[in-house]
């Protein structure tokens, strides 16, 4: 019994307290910041390294004055200034078919294209008795707009309350040939100029000196070209059989003129259309001018001239399809093709006519 209670009264061992422990030591903030920093600096150049070559410094290094943007017919890139006033019955059905820009260099100069004057006969064609443009629609839609009448008045200079009565003293035309000036689009309350080629079929209203002032599908004001600067580049979107030696450059008349000499695109004739006119106010010509332009052929030379009516004859001499104005003979291009697939030696068209003729025969 006593051993029994002299080990029931044993000390208990004693109780081994766990250390308290010490909070780590608070870093000043300054090294917080430098941390941050150094987070930052790392992510950034993983996402560079990671981004699509060329990306990161295209917008610092675009230079809009560089690059000459290749516009199609009814293109409405650019920051277009009002929607279309083209007509469909004025214009070109069915335009070449769009291609890849070419990867050569453009012409710096505009002096490197043709320059035609802009009185010129057969320089633009269009339908008899129908607008390309509807210049009320362009009119009223800059109305709307204070800011945008404003910009395209002083890219014009012409006074903004003078501007209804400028536009309905132009004239609505189709270009037959592709042709270089400045467009411009509608971007931070301001007009931006971009140096463009128009591609031929495209409607436009011209002034009384026949040079274009109007593109009639994005109501975007036009002047004359400009220098390319620093490494000319292209941009937009070619067309099948594009070259800059088929490119033109209009140039103003010596005078005033109070009549164009157009190519009627459905049917090869000519006739006379008043500047300023109105549908209805086209006269038919009974032959062919004796000087007219001929858009540039695929070697060097100028395309077939449109059809001729002898007086007195009711209507088109020919009865099947033939080469009319604007249009190529067919023959391969003895020209190299151009990168980018914006060439096509088989067929090219070098403005509209053929392909609103068969439609036209279609009908």
């Amino acid at each position: 019994m006593s051993r029994l209670r002299s080990a029931r009264r044993a000390p208990l061992p004693p109780r081994r307290v766990p250390r308290a422990v010490r909070p780590a030591p608070r870093l000043p903030r300054s090294a917080h910041l430098a941390g941050t920093a150094a987070v930052a600096l790392a992510l950034s150049v993983a996402a560079a390294s990671c981004a699509a070559p060329g990306q990161g410094s295209r917008a610092a290094a675009a230079d809009p004055a560089a690059e000459l943007v290749l516009q199609p017919v009814a293109d409405r890139e650019h920051d277009p200034f009002t929607p279309s006033t083209a007509t469909p019955d004025g214009a070109d059905p069915s335009p070449s078919p769009t291609a890849a820009p070419p990867d050569s260099t453009p012409p710096a100069e505009p002096g490197r294209h043709q320059s035609v004057p802009g009185g010129q006969a057969g320089l633009y064609g269009g339908v008899r008795n129908v607008a390309s443009c509807d210049v009320d629609k362009q009119i009223a839609f800059l109305g709307r707009d204070a800011d945008k009448q404003a910009a395209f008045a002083r890219t014009l200079r012409v006074d903004e309350g003078d501007l209804p009565g400028y536009l309905r003293e132009l004239t609505c035309v189709l270009l037959r040939a592709d042709t270089r000036l400045t467009g411009h689009g509608f971007a931070g309350g301001e007009a931006s100029p971009f140096q463009a080629v128009l591609q031929a079929g495209t409607a436009v209203l011209v002034d009384d000196t026949g040079v274009p002032r109007v593109r009639c599908a994005s109501g975007s004001p036009l002047t004359e070209p400009e220098k390319l600067s620093g490494d000319g580049r292209y941009g937009g979107t070619a067309w099948r059989g594009y070259r800059p030696s088929r490119t033109v450059v209009v140039t103003p008349a010596d005078r005033a003129l109070s009549k164009l000499v157009i190519v009627d695109i459905t049917t090869d004739l000519w006739f006379e259309r008043p500047v300023g006119a109105r549908p209805g106010e086209d006269r038919k010509l009974p032959e062919a001018p004796r000087d007219h332009f001929a858009p540039p052929a695929p070697g060097g030379g100028a395309s077939p001239s449109p059809t001729t009516e002898p007086t007195g004859s009711p209507g088109p001499t020919t009865t099947g399809p033939s080469d009319g104005p604007g249009t190529e003979s067919g023959q391969p291009s003895t020209a190299p093709p151009l990168p980018g697939g914006a060439e096509d030696p088989d067929h090219e068209r070098v403005s509209a006519g053929e392909s609103a003729r068969s439609t036209a025969s279609a009908r």
